[in-house]
């Protein structure tokens, strides 16, 4: 083979590569912008339950009818 052949196909090969690199790139920027959007919702899920969590123990602290259950809270 001749040498402008050679270096047309290693030229063509190293494009090749580059176009995948980039692909993975982008599919992995794309990824990682999923995943951050449903950690700040488990982030906000958590803040949600915390608060409630501290509602109740703050209720339990005020003596807030002694643990025991009503009917009306059965029901």
């Amino acid at each position: 083979m001749s040498t402008p052949v050679i270096v047309a196909l290693i030229t063509g090969g190293f494009g090749i590569i580059v176009a995948l690199i980039q692909s993975s790139r982008r599919e992995n920027r794309r990824d990682h912008g999923e995943v951050a959007d449903s950690l700040r919702q488990i982030h906000k899920d958590i803040h949600r339950v915390g608060d409630k969590v501290d509602r109740h123990i703050t209720w339990h602290a005020e003596g807030g009818n002694s643990g025991r259950f009503s009917r009306s809270d059965k029901e």
